[in-house]
């Protein structure tokens, strides 16, 4: 899960990593050292259950609502596990509190308890032998989704745009994970059938990528994109396209590839084939449409999927939408900061947390560095 999450580019810590017990006090102490009790952060306690039961089932505290817990248990589902219940449990002394410690003693975080099958069932034991990394790709799926970052599945190389088939692979099923038809997946390799073979490595899109060397560059304390673009003559878009960053977001010694210095003088980028329209990302959530995106940025859906070299309307949750906004994001429009809540941001802006979240179809209060909210 880790490793995975870091593929995608998604900030992940281990309490520890390797084969090390922990009492209850010193597994919260961990926790909070490492995030201060801050809000907006994801908490996944990894579990292997027993007592007779069949299947995996999450846990949830009071303080959050399913969405996240029913994705992770939906895609655990998918990759073919018996599917029990998310759900909260409650202290019995005191129906207020969480019943698990690491849900009730971890403060602001939104924790989950996974137990991904029962240890003592025969079928689970075999499950959890064969399957296991599969279940917790689920899970790694809906903590991105969730958050709103590009999800790839494992075996894409996003420099060379690839895909390595895997055991139970199909055209169809390969399609569909990259929203391509089986014909244009088929035409892009320039298959004359059907049949894969383990191991082979298809094209899922053309590489686009700037046609520049580069060096490396370590993210330091303050870095943003658009720093560290004018530090090495370059623009935030030829960064994100060098690095196959969906989002703003930036860690300290994150490192990243820029354009190479030349007698120590940036090297010019050329730019991509891309069109230079200015914009701003927009982050698709439930209940979405092309429409209703094109009346709130006063553009029009023509517009939209020209600037997104769309082939559909259709929109998933979790994709990421291009807005034209000539350098700034429009007047209604607020980027997230280090430090803000939705609490903060509807005071900031003298509008109530439950009309905030309706506009921008939030199911959770957790928010994203970079990520942009609708403010009307």
């Amino acid at each position: 899960m880790y490793q995975r999450l870091q593929e995608l580019g998604i900030p992940a810590v281990l309490t520890r990593d390797g084969d090390e017990y922990l009492p209850k006090e010193e597994r919260i102490d961990r926790v909070l050292e490492l995030y201060d009790n801050s809000p907006g952060v994801i908490l996944v306690s990894n579990h292997i259950n027993a007592g007779g039961g069949e299947g995996a089932e999450i846990v949830y505290s009071l303080k959050n609502d399913n969405t996240l817990a029913q994705m992770a248990l939906d895609n655990i589902g998918d990759a073919g596990q018996i599917k029990r219940k998310a759900y909260q449990r409650r202290l019995p002394e005191n129906p207020n509190k969480d019943y698990y410690y690491i849900l009730r003693e971890t403060g602001n975080v939104e924790p989950i308890l996974v137990e991904y099958g029962f240890i003592d069932n025969a079928k689970d034991a075999n499950k959890l032998r064969n399957n296991l990394e599969d279940y917790v790709e689920g899970v790694v799926k809906a903590i991105a989704d969730y958050t709103g970052y590009k999800y790839t599945p494992p075996g894409v190389d996003n420099q060379t745009s690839t895909y390595t088939v895997k055991k139970g692979d199909t055209l169809y099923k390969i399609a569909n994970m990259f929203g391509l038809s089986v014909n244009e997946l088929g035409n892009l390799n320039n298959l004359t059938t059907d049949i894969l073979k383990i191991g082979q490595i298809l094209k899922i899109r053309e590489n686009d990528y700037p046609n520049v060397d580069t060096d490396s560059y370590i993210v330091q304390k303050g870095d943003t994109l658009y720093a560290i673009a004018s530090k090495f003559n370059t623009t935030v878009d030829i960064l994100k396209q060098l690095n196959n960053l969906v989002t703003n977001t930036l860690y300290i010694g994150q490192v990243l590839q820029v354009p190479a210095m030349i007698n120590n003088e940036p090297q010019p980028s050329e730019p991509s084939d891309q069109p230079s329209t200015d914009y701003y990302i927009y982050t698709i959530k439930k209940g979405d449409s092309l429409w209703l995106i094109a009346q709130k940025n006063n553009v029009s859906v023509d517009e939209l999927i020209k600037l997104n070299n769309l082939t559909s309307t259709l929109l998933k949750i979790g994709d990421e939408l291009k807005i034209p906004n000539n350098n700034t994001a429009p007047s209604n429009v607020y980027t997230v900061k280090k430090g803000d809540t939705l609490w903060s941001i509807a005071r900031e802006n003298n509008i109530s947390v439950d009309e905030l979240k309706r506009i921008n179809n939030l199911t959770s209060n957790l928010l994203s560095v970079g990520q942009q909210l609708l403010l009307s």
